[in-house]
């Protein structure tokens, strides 16, 4: 078993926007797992305790509180300090704006369900293509692209930008044999995207419009 993580290149000249609150929070857990499981020793321990696997929940391998809870933990497990550094950096360019834009509670239920679909679709596109799915998937990066659909259905065009970065970076990963779940970010991302449609027809609705 292998752990698969779900990574984003970050370009470190843009510039950082102040955070909202929602968006620290999810930055401080992601950081605080690490470190507790880097300064203990139980870093591995936990990735294959909390990990999604997608066997386990495809298979029935496990009973459905422990799939449902690796689902939910998986996106805030990381492999290492870069691999957490990659993904932070995007949260914090995109989610201040996606936050504002959308209010914390609907930013967090999109965050939280587009890190579920992209492990999902992961899990289902793996087995069903690849014939294995005893991997672990760990990392924000599902959730963080469902962020990126955010920005994208309110029309910022920095949604589309870091998509793109990602292809790029799943291309050289593949060359490199880098294991990235490219599929977790197109899952999470399609997931933020239709959900914040969802969001402005029924806010239309509601006003009205």
């Amino acid at each position: 078993m292998h752990f698969i993580s779900a990574n984003l290149c970050p370009m470190l000249f843009l510039k950082i926007p102040k955070l909202p609150p929602v968006t620290t929070a999810l930055m401080l857990a992601n950081g605080v797992v690490l470190a507790y499981g880097m300064i203990t020793g139980t870093q591995n321990q936990i990735i294959l305790q909390y990990g999604f696997v997608p066997n386990y929940f495809f298979y029935g391998n496990h009973a459905l509180a422990d799939n449902v809870t690796r689902l939910f933990s998986s996106m805030f497990l990381h492999a290492g300090i870069a691999h957490i550094a990659f993904n932070l950096f995007a949260l914090a360019y995109l989610g201040g704006f996606a936050e504002r834009s959308i209010g914390k509670i609907r930013y967090l239920g999109v965050y939280i369900a587009a890190g579920i679909a992209g492990a999902l679709l992961y899990g289902t596109l793996y087995i069903l293509v690849v014939g294995n799915g005893s991997s672990v998937l760990i990392g924000a990066s599902g959730a963080i692209s469902g962020v990126m659909g955010i920005t994208a259905a309110l029309g910022n065009i920095r949604g589309y930008y870091w998509l793109a970065i990602q292809i790029l970076y799943a291309f050289i990963g593949s060359i490199v044999s880098i294991p990235i779940a490219f599929t977790a970010h197109i899952g999470g991302f399609i997931a933020g995207l239709l959900l914040t449609r969802l969001l402005i027809v029924v806010e239309k609705k509601r006003r009205g419009y």
